[in-house]
């Protein structure tokens, strides 16, 4: 999630309607929360048509699958700030953690990135109250979330021995989201971190990776050490043992990385050197070359 200090840097001196057509296209329920004021202010004028056009344009944001469901559906006191077309994306990449671990014990979960509190709330929703959340935030006005829907810990992502520190108190991870700083270095940090230290079954999960054509993030277009172009180094290790290339150590270990708009998402897996077999009956094998 982008903070509001971090709205509109990319525009440099272009600011005006350039900034407020970002920040409405980005924060879009500071778009409906602006169009409910007006609207109170007499602004819009009210008839059928203008509700009727007004409400499936807000219907056809929500989708059917279980995490925008309970998005569109919170009641908590917190602010959720979501990119509507993550949520069907995290329904698909979660679903399999929602019961637990696969040996029957808690899920560990972990989110970079605290900010208002909101995510954490929802996550404990989404995953019960027997699922393991941490969240860890650099900014110390976090540390009033602690306890409530997750433990928070306050320190740098970008700080190696702070996230050993947290997975070690939380008995191992099995799923990280990182949305914190977005800068290009503390994602790089934080995946080559934490990822090593997932479980064998788990999940990476970083997004806002749009950031990684932004400048002010350390971003630029295929630029080297963005998290997106470190991804693309990725395949390359995940298919190592079909070149002379060489890998880096973390690449082995990926089993599969899923790519969506401005989400990326890491397996734990992989290792093992693949094999080609063959399998049936010989003899159909000889009879179809006669």
């Amino acid at each position: 999630m982008l903070r509001a200090r971090d709205l509109g840097q990319h525009d440099g001196p272009h600011l005006g309607m350039t900034f407020l057509k970002r920040t409405l296209h980005n924060h879009p329920q500071i778009k409906r929360a602006l169009k409910s004021v007006a609207k109170s202010a007499g602004l819009f004028r009210n008839s059928p048509a203008n509700d009727f056009y007004r409400d499936l344009a807000e219907v056809k944001t929500r989708g059917d699958d279980a995490f925008s469901k309970l998005f569109y559906g919170y009641d908590g006191d917190h602010l959720i700030n979501k990119w509507n077309h993550f949520l069907p994306i995290y329904s698909r990449l979660f679903a399999p953690f929602r019961d637990g671990r696969t040996d029957g014990r808690p899920l560990r979960f972990l989110e970079i990135g605290v900010y208002e509190g909101g995510s954490l709330d929802l996550w404990r929703r989404f995953f019960g109250p027997s699922a393991i959340l941490y969240g860890v935030d650099v900014d110390p006005r976090c540390a009033v979330f602690d306890g409530r829907a997750a433990q928070v810990r306050i320190g740098s992502q970008a700080d190696p021995a702070f996230l050993r520190s947290v997975v070690e108190e939380m008995g191992g991870v099995d799923v990280v989201l990182d949305d914190g700083s977005h800068v290009a270095s503390h994602q790089r940090v934080t995946f080559e971190t934490l990822f090593p230290l997932l479980a064998p079954d788990g999940l990476y999960v970083a997004e806002d990776l749009h950031t990684s054509y932004w400048r002010d993030y350390e971003g630029g277009y295929r630029r080297r050490g963005t998290f997106l172009e470190m991804t693309k180094g990725f395949i390359d290790d995940m298919h190592a043992w079909y070149h002379d290339r060489g890998a880096q150590e973390i690449g082995r270990s990926i089993g599969a990385i899923h790519v969506f708009d401005s989400i990326v998402a890491f397996e734990k897996g992989g290792g093992e050197r693949p094999f080609h077999t063959t399998i049936g009956t010989p003899q159909r094998a000889i009879d179809r070359v006669r």
